[in-house]
């Protein structure tokens, strides 16, 4: 996995380039800037990743849907363009969930200075983007949000299909990519998933607002809670993270395979 971070490439890059330095997988509370163990929420890293990559990170949610097992990466102000690519693994998720009751979040893109209005939205949540893994009859989908003053509830769901608020997963490593620009009914917020063609994302939003939230600021990655019916039913379940990046302008795409 992609965990030891270089600085020097942000200037190039604009934000967030994690390497894998030397032959061993580092310990993610040196690599990235902060990380979150608790309420019986687990991270480790070990060996074998996506795309050939040496390691990858492996969170399980625990008994508790308060669990949380997540590395962070802070951004130096607030970014009003940011695109991010991560790499994601849960097959015995997506082969036996069944309902939706089962689901968790494993990424959090928000701006922690602006939290919303909880009479817009009851939890005040800070988030610009937000991403589940949902069950459905059919298996696991991906879900989540981009705030959008201009929709219900100041959220544009992701939807696809039958499955309005998710998108289909496959088995094995899932590529997902999402790009926030902020703006005053001018915003926009895509999302592509296996998917490395720039001009036709799986879901996108246009003509959002969510100018007052800045910009993203911080990024959550693994798992940063559930439903307890998930905890109950897949605590235990590993699910598999690896290769984040992040940017400001360019799209990034998945990896060549060796």
């Amino acid at each position: 996995m992609k965990l030891l971070k270089v600085t020097g490439t942000c200037a190039l890059l604009g934000l967030s380039l994690n390497a894998l330095a030397g032959g061993t997988c580092p310990d993610p509370a040196v690599a990235w800037d902060t990380t979150n163990q608790a309420n019986g929420g687990t991270y480790a890293v070990t060996e074998t990743g996506a795309a050939g990559t040496t390691c990858a990170l492996e969170v399980q949610q625990g008994p508790n849907n308060n669990g949380i097992a997540t590395v962070r990466d802070d951004m130096a102000a607030a970014e009003p363009s940011y695109r991010f690519r991560f790499y994601f693994e849960a097959d015995d998720f997506l082969t036996t969930s069944t309902v939706g009751a089962q689901r968790f979040k494993a990424f959090v893109a928000g701006n922690n200075n602006n939290s919303v209005d909880p009479a817009i939205d009851p939890r005040a949540r800070p988030a610009l983007l937000q991403m589940f893994i949902v069950g459905t009859a059919e298996g696991a989908r991906l879900g989540g949000f981009c705030r959008d003053f201009n929709s219900t509830g100041a959220r544009a769901r992701f939807g696809d299909g039958a499955n309005p608020g998710t998108v289909a997963l496959q088995a094995g490593w899932n590529v997902i990519e999402g790009e926030v620009q902020v703006g005053a009914g001018d915003g926009a917020c895509r999302l592509w998933v296996n998917n490395d063609t720039e001009a036709s994302p799986d879901w996108e939003q246009t003509g959002i607002d969510n100018d007052s939230m800045e910009g993203v600021i911080r990024a959550n990655l693994g798992s940063t809670g559930s439903t307890q019916r998930f905890a109950d039913d897949f605590g235990t379940t590993v699910i598999r993270f690896d290769e984040f990046e992040s940017r400001r302008q360019t799209f990034i795409g998945s990896i060549p395979t060796p």
